[in-house]
């Protein structure tokens, strides 16, 4: 087995597949012990990871020989996109909504959902973007947001479409949906259509001078005079992250690939199946 440098893996890759695994683009990976839970969300902070997987909320080290430890119970069941509020304390979302947990009289974490009054369809939520200011959730009815920390709920005007991904870049939030392409929001509320190649938007990252999305069919990135153009092996894929001049991107199917100059040529990384998320040294991640 390949040994990797604990320390430095505290500011380095991660990678959401049948487990956790930590490396780098290019180079050596190793699984975060044997835990062979499908992966779909990762947030970072310190030193651990939270990890949502399609058995529960887990804690996670940087350190393999650590076990996980263990943060859900029986009504949080599946996890889809994991976030932390302001507070630090975790926040999780999925099937059966978004949900936040307070500590029982022994200490353990009991899970309350934010939006059981919700229909299905707003309950399922495939990916959260939280500011301090506005929590955003794309679900499968469409954006929904929320100014109290998750209290109150409110539909915005982007809604009839299954929403994938929502990313905050710069003063406006961005979302991509199943089958009407691209959107851009400056409050949360309020969404205007963005001009795109692709009606399937399933991630979307800033670069620079770039704007990226993936889609069914493989990457696109726009320039600064609104050029779009397509790069990298035709896949879906369904998260994106920028770090300095690396560009990471995992596709279900199709593994992890990665560019360094500015895609125009990707190299696939890893022993990777299927990449649902990436979490990047400065914290950024894909749903």
């Amino acid at each position: 087995m390949v040994e990797i440098d604990i320390a430095s893996e505290v500011q380095g890759w991660f990678v959401g597949e049948i487990g956790v695994w930590t490396g780098h683009p290019g180079g050596a990976w190793q699984r975060l012990g044997n835990y062979p839970f499908p992966v779909h969300g990762l947030c970072r902070a310190d030193e651990n990871l939270l990890v949502g997987t399609g058995y529960g909320l887990w804690e996670a080290f940087a350190d393999p020989a650590r076990r996980w430890v263990q943060l859900h119970d029986e009504t949080l069941t599946e996890v889809v996109a994991v976030a932390r509020e302001a507070s630090g304390a975790p926040v999780a979302a999925g099937s059966y909504g978004v949900a936040v947990s307070t500590a029982d009289e022994l200490g353990l974490p009991r899970w309350l959902s934010l939006t059981e009054h919700l229909s299905p369809n707003e309950r399922y939520t495939n990916t959260l973007c939280l500011a301090p200011e506005l929590w955003l959730a794309g679900t499968e009815a469409g954006v929904l947001v929320s100014s109290d920390g998750g209290v109150g709920w409110e539909r915005t005007d982007l809604m009839g479409s299954p929403v994938r991904c929502i990313e905050r870049i710069g003063d406006a939030w961005w979302a991509g949906t199943d089958d009407r392409g691209l959107w851009r929001s400056d409050d949360g509320h309020t969404w205007k259509r963005v001009d795109c190649p692709t009606a399937a938007v399933f991630s979307i990252a800033a670069a620079d001078n770039w704007l990226l999305v993936g889609g069914y069919d493989g990457i696109y990135r726009r320039d600064v005079d609104d050029v779009w153009k397509r790069s990298g092996p035709r896949a879906l894929f369904c998260c994106l992250v920028v770090d300095a001049d690396i560009w990471v991107a995992g596709a279900d199917p199709g593994g992890l690939w990665y560019s360094q100059d500015e895609g125009r040529s990707w190299h696939r990384t890893g022993p990777f199946l299927r990449v649902c998320v990436v979490c990047g040294p400065m914290g950024g991640g894909g749903a």
